[in-house]
């Protein structure tokens, strides 16, 4: 028996965290939702589960993931199969790849947006189609605003 998180498949509605003062380099898979109070760099791959970077988490690494919530630092490639959520406070530089996006007034991006029905799949088929445009109209402002400051 263990009383703290692990970074182990414990069972589908387990959690594993990366405390605050670990430092991780290289490749990271985890079987279950993953939260980072440390630093990683490398890359992340957690599949069908939840990534998320603590306000005080710090990651530059390529990930992959059904949900990636953003509060601390994160740069990088991102694919995540359902939403990315910066929260205020959140920061993100690189490319996103996803679903769906959600930014918290605070929130900060900068870089390159691909929205998808699918994001797994790469070849752009599923992209969100020109109708759609008036739904991706307050990221057009957030990124005029962004880049004018």
């Amino acid at each position: 028996m263990s009383a703290g998180p692990s970074l182990g498949m414990e069972s589908s509605a387990s959690k594993a965290n990366v405390g605050k003062n670990v430092v991780i380099k290289g490749q990271l898979i985890s079987g279950e939702d993953l939260t980072i109070f440390g630093e990683v760099e490398g890359k992340i791959d957690i599949g069908g589960h939840r990534l998320t970077i603590a306000a005080d988490g710090s990651v530059r690494a390529d990930v992959t993931a059904h949900d990636i919530d953003v509060r601390g630092y994160l740069e990088g490639k991102l694919q995540a199969v359902n939403r990315v959520y910066i929260r205020k406070g959140g920061k993100f530089v690189g490319d996103l790849h996803s679903g769906g996006i959600v930014i918290e007034e605070g929130g900060y991006l900068r870089g390159n947006i691909e929205l998808s029905t699918h994001p797994a799949h790469g070849d752009g088929s599923n992209l969100v189609q020109s109708s759609n445009i008036s739904e991706l109209e307050p990221i057009r402002q957030l990124s005029e605003a962004v880049l004018k400051s």
